[in-house]
């Protein structure tokens, strides 16, 4: 954040702020300005004004989002370029020679790409109303500085970022496989030098008050800084012109493109729509960066309402959950939680390897699984209990986030304690120290494990949470699934198909399998026949299970995807999915197993609320937290507690239980109230932050 004023990189380094100033003073001199040169590129009109003071908070939030790898986590064109050309290269390929002209045609092709991704990017937040809110934190500008070009919101980034990552990416690898044949330094470092021109040249002169028009033939093929001015006009005759970041062929072709014939008296801002600037929309930081979350909601609840089929609401499943049915997934939970956690103390490192059983077993990968096939069937239950999708998403991002963002924190505080005290209590195999930013991204957005992404990182000593990363990519492909309809379905689907990545795409089919129990189960009526297969189902399916865990199938299934997958490393493609065969016959008999217990529990008297009862709820109410507080507190204890001490394998039990289930108790038992809370939040900053639907946009 402190180098960016010195960074080639950014439009407005020292460097290209100088080249600004030299290129105004043979402009001031040409034009013959009486007066101070400094008065003329620095008026005190421009630079005192509100709109400018804006723009130096907003740059200064971009830099923290930018520190805090908001933008560069969905910007890797290059990865995608390096994936597309290792798919399409074969062993016997032999590329062809690296030349000059080579690279400056796929240079050139790079460029040319980037900069049409950029014209669409912008067209799209003007014409598409979910879009505009957040643009339009731009377009309120009263006034251009060099600043106002950081003036945005951090979601027109990255929307952007990822539209070039994804297409910008293709076409560099397919540019790099016809002409040069592998990733070539050369050509990234050329299409940087033609931005390093483009910038020096005079970049920073599109958003000030210098007039610098290229003139009728040259500014059909370059924008030049007068039409960029042009472009943040209120006048209807502006609206929606000159899109192009470099180059204004794209506008020329699509009919978009204005070419100003004299010198324009222009005002900017936001436009009440009639060609009149309205009032300042955005007049705080606060106002500027939540506002726009607020109007694009209201714009997609307008165009869903004349648009009915772009959303769909969902029904319950019928018929509904019993009481004895919800007990036993709770059993099921818990003992889940129970078997991560004995399968993750048997580790030599914790209890000398006196239980190293259970790792032979592989409970803990086993029951991670399980919680799989219960969270298909939980959440297919709830998607019907929510109905629409505005309360389905926020009642999933509520309960993961009330335990996700404490359960980061500790785990920051227990490995900065824990690497201090013992060191080797943390082997490199299951301890990755990354950049406190990179951490709490990864970390907070739950895509640690996105390798459509990123490479997959280990969020410190908290191992298991590589299994959130996948629950929250399968909650996102079943809301699109479920509640999306038409165009949009198909766009989202495929946008979220190429962020998660391979590993979560391949265990997704044994999340999904919990959906159907949930919505295919049908009752065991009174009929025998029927109560027998259902008998069957649920303690068949388990001995069958563990008949074939004893068969040694999990080790033989591992061998074939390793087989399958030569010469790539399986770990390497699968990450945690290496197992996906034995994982599939997993989630296939847990499936089996809950639909014959869910039909018996229809027809079964419900259990009372006795102790054993209430002390199954409570333990699995606490299950998520013991989940993901359990491996960093191990570390912690087996760094500083004595090895000496009596019964230290109950110590390390019941320290680990106490951590956890207090930790269940300040955030995961407390999730209805923080939802209350957060719902009446919510509606006061949304009364506090209301403003008059603007546009600038005809077309909105």
């Amino acid at each position: 954040m402190i180098a960016a004023p010195f960074s080639l990189n950014v439009r407005y380094s020292l460097f290209y702020l100088c080249c600004m100033v030299v290129i105004a003073f043979f402009i001031w001199k040409y034009q013959g300005s009486n007066g101070s040169f400094v008065k003329w590129l620095l008026p005190k009109e421009v630079y005192r004004h509100k709109s400018n003071l804006l723009d130096i908070k907003l740059f200064f939030a971009s830099r923290v989002f930018a520190f805090l790898g908001l933008f560069s986590a969905v910007f890797f064109p290059t990865t995608v370029a390096y994936t597309l050309l290792v798919n399409l290269t074969s062993a016997d390929f032999t590329p062809p020679p690296i030349t000059w002209t080579r690279t400056l045609v796929v240079t050139l092709i790079v460029v040319v790409a980037s900069d049409f991704c950029k014209y669409w990017a912008h067209r799209a937040h003007h014409e598409w109303p979910f879009l505009w809110p957040f643009h339009a934190v731009h377009h309120s500008a009263d006034v251009l500085t060099p600043l106002t070009v950081q003036r945005v919101h951090p979601v027109e980034p990255i929307i952007r970022n990822l539209l070039m990552t994804v297409l910008v990416g293709i076409v560099q690898g397919l540019a790099l496989y016809a002409f040069i044949g592998q990733i070539n330094v050369t050509t990234i470092g050329g299409a940087n030098a033609v931005y390093f021109i483009f910038n020096a040249l005079g970049a920073n002169f599109r958003h000030s008050h210098i007039w610098i028009s290229y003139g009728p033939i040259l500014e059909r093929i370059l924008i030049s800084p007068a039409q960029h001015q042009v472009h943040h006009s209120v006048a209807i005759k502006h609206h929606d012109k000159n899109y192009g970041s470099i180059f204004a062929i794209w506008d020329w072709m699509f009919g978009t493109l204005y070419i100003p014939t004299e010198r324009e008296k222009l005002t900017f801002g936001v436009s009440d729509g009639t060609g009149k600037p309205a009032d300042q929309p955005y007049p705080t930081l606060i106002a500027a960066l939540v506002s726009p979350f607020k109007e694009s909601w209201q714009a997609c609840a307008a165009h869903m309402k004349a648009k009915p089929g772009m959303t769909q609401p969902v029904s319950a499943g019928l018929p509904a959950m019993t009481t004895g049915f919800s007990l036993w997934l709770d059993v099921l939970r818990a003992a889940a939680a129970f078997a991560v956690l004995f399968g993750h103390m048997a580790h030599i490192r914790f209890t000398r390897g006196d239980y190293y059983f259970l790792r032979e077993w592989n409970i803990a990968s086993d029951a991670v699984v399980v919680f799989f096939v219960l969270s298909g069937v939980v959440i297919a239950y709830a998607a019907g209990r929510d109905q629409t999708l505005g309360r389905f998403a926020f009642n999933r991002i509520t309960r993961i986030a009330t335990v996700l963002i404490p359960a980061l924190l500790m785990t920051l505080i227990f490995d900065a304690i824990g690497t201090r005290v013992n060191m080797t209590a943390y082997p490199e195999r299951y301890y990755q120290a990354l950049p406190l930013g990179e951490f709490l991204w990864r970390g907070l957005t739950v895509t640690n494990l996105w390798t459509g992404t990123a490479d997959w990182v280990r969020l410190g000593s908290n191992g298991p949470i590589w299994s959130l990363s996948y629950e929250v990519g399968f909650y996102l492909i079943f809301g699109s699934i479920m509640f999306l309809h038409g165009a949009l379905r198909l766009v989202i689907l495929a946008t979220l198909v190429l962020l998660v990545g391979l590993p979560v795409l391949a265990l997704f089919p044994a999340w999904w399998l919990g959906v159907m129990v949930w919505r295919n189960a049908e009752a065991a009526t009174g009929s025998r026949p029927l109560r027998a297969r259902s008998w069957l189902m649920a303690i068949g399916s388990l001995a069958v299970l563990v008949t074939l865990k004893a068969s040694n199938l999990p080790q033989f299934l591992e061998y074939v995807t390793y087989t399958a997958l030569q010469p790539m490393s399986h770990h390497a493609v699968l990450v945690y999915s290496n197992e996906v065969l034995w994982n599939s016959i997993i989630a296939i008999c847990i499936a089996i197993h809950l639909v014959g217990v869910r039909r018996l529990a229809m027809n079964a008297p419900q259990p009372e609320e006795g102790r054993l009862v209430r002390a199954v709820r409570w333990v699995a109410g606490g299950s998520f937290s013991l989940y993901v507080m359990h491996y960093p507190t191990l570390h912690l204890l087996d760094a500083t507690l004595p090895e000496t001490l009596p019964a230290y394998d109950l110590w390390l039990l019941g320290l680990t239980l106490t951590v956890c289930f207090v930790f269940a108790a300040l955030f995961e038992r407390t999730l209805k109230p923080f939802r209350l809370y957060t719902k009446t939040f919510g509606n006061r900053m949304a009364q506090a932050f209301a403003t008059p639907g603007q546009t600038k946009s005809p077309m909105l």
